[in-house]
């Protein structure tokens, strides 16, 4: 068995499948804002779309369509049958989007990064009313803007940002080639006419290390060049991005997952399956053992013969719920919860509860009292997995515990999983493909009813 889950979960995600399920969401995607009557353009990036699509899908609409997407996005039947997992709104006037589908072990996703205006620092950088009156048909299709339009947002976001590596060099180079005329028209707009010149050259002649070395100069001389909005804009903009950042203090978009289960349930190999399949829904990836440990790195590394310690004296293990308190209380603070404003996917490799089931397996004295009292004070995820297979099947794994205690601790684990709130019980007695399968879907089908409550509670 333990061969069989190494193998399979090092065998890698079905890339042609996954990439044709991407490719009939951007379709179906492009295809539901035209038949909503969404004017859109697909701003960068998108030479080989719809048949190789590798990061997200930067778009951009009007300003009264931009507030209708997330009900437009929300609807499977809009996109393929595929979910909203995740919306993050990153600007005032941006929001990035997560759609996904679930194929067997796998998850296929589509990005789209949504745009009313490209807006930053108090300026107006370009206007959806301006690229929309320029757009045009890709041969593929779907609609573009014009190139010298597409030359100047690519150079604003890119010097803006002062990221430029070869690939941006390279894609500015071959839109001027296309359009040299319209392409220098929008540098004179952009850039002093000191460095005017220079900065033409160096794109044309994929010049990365002049262009790299200037790239403070550029976006000083970037930001002077173009002047910053009226003072009343600026005020109503401040505020809806302060509004922005409070709704994602109060609605944070990351994810909390508690993996319970005896020794042998597969733990491990499942939660490095989630991490590789849900990383794309989220912007990072953090996993801590049973607790916060305050923020510190903990190992985590398999214990053997757990069972065959000694139980703690009942002052000493008072002294150890204490520590898991304080450890709760402020790693979850300042750590977990921080985490989930970041949009982190959160991982907990057993839990505080893992002990109520187990008490001999963290050398608690029995049926101890102060273990139950402190469990309602520690914080709870956002979703509970708990692993347990047929207790033969955990002896037969481990061989560290008696087919008694494995009976135990199965009845024990199942009685758990009833009385936690969103919780969902994964019988790894199965094949591995199928339990990991019904650990996707728990995952996916917890971000999906989280999106759909939210949206819900916002009209």
């Amino acid at each position: 068995m333990a061969a069989q889950r190494c193998s399979l979960l090092n065998t890698p995600a079905p890339a042609a499948e996954l990439q044709t399920v991407r490719k009939q969401m951007f379709l179906a995607f492009c295809a539901a804002l035209e038949s909503n009557g969404m004017a859109y353009v697909i701003l960068a990036g998108y030479q080989a779309y719809p048949d190789r699509i590798d990061s997200d899908v930067d778009f951009l609409v009007s300003e009264s369509d931009f507030a209708r997407l997330p009900e437009l996005l929300s609807q499977p039947a809009n996109v393929a049958g595929a979910r909203l997992v995740q919306m993050l709104q990153h600007e005032t006037t941006a929001c990035y989007y997560v759609l996904a589908i679930q194929v067997g072990v796998h998850m296929a996703y589509l990005h789209p990064d949504a745009a009313a205006a490209y807006r930053r620092h108090g300026r107006l950088w370009l206007s959806s009313k301006a690229v929309l009156a320029t757009r045009r048909l890709a041969p593929a299709g779907f609609w573009i803007p014009a190139v010298a339009v597409e030359f100047e947002y690519y150079f604003v976001k890119r010097v803006d940002k002062a990221l430029l590596e070869a690939r941006h060099i390279e894609s500015l180079a071959a839109l001027m080639a296309q359009d040299p005329d319209g392409c220098q028209a929008a540098l004179q707009r952009l850039m002093p006419s000191r460095l005017l010149a220079d900065v033409a050259s160096a794109i044309s002649k994929q010049n990365l290390a002049w262009l790299t070395a200037h790239r403070g100069a550029l976006k000083t001389a970037l930001q002077r060049c173009h002047a910053k909005e009226p003072f009343k804009h600026r005020c109503s903009n401040l505020w809806t991005e302060l509004t922005r950042k409070v709704h994602r203090i109060l609605q944070p978009t990351g994810l909390v997952i508690a993996v319970l289960g005896p020794d042998g349930s597969g733990k491990t190999t499942l939660i490095n399956h989630l991490e590789q399949e849900f990383a794309p829904a989220f912007r990072q990836l953090r996993r801590f053992h049973l607790r916060p440990h305050f923020g510190n790195v903990a190992s985590g590394g398999a214990v053997t013969q757990p069972h065959a310690q000694p139980p703690r004296g009942y002052f000493v293990s008072t002294l150890k719920m204490g520590l898991f308190l304080a450890d709760y209380g402020s790693g979850w603070l300042r750590h977990v919860r921080l985490a989930k404003m970041r949009s982190s996917l959160v991982v907990f490799d057993r839990y505080f509860h893992d002990m109520l089931v187990d008490p001999q397996r963290y050398r608690l004295p029995q049926n101890f009292a102060p273990a139950r009292w402190l469990a309602p004070l520690i914080p709870k995820p956002d979703l509970w997995l708990v692993l347990n297979a047929k207790p033969e099947q955990l002896v037969a794994r481990k061989g560290e515990i008696t087919l008694a205690d494995a009976q135990q601790l199965s009845l024990a684990y199942q009685e758990l999983a009833r009385e936690l709130p969103n919780a969902v019980m994964v019988d790894t007695s199965q094949s591995l493909e199928a339990t990991l399968t019904d650990a996707v879907a728990a995952v996916r089908q917890q971000l999906e009813h989280r999106m759909s409550h939210r949206l819900a509670a916002s009209r």
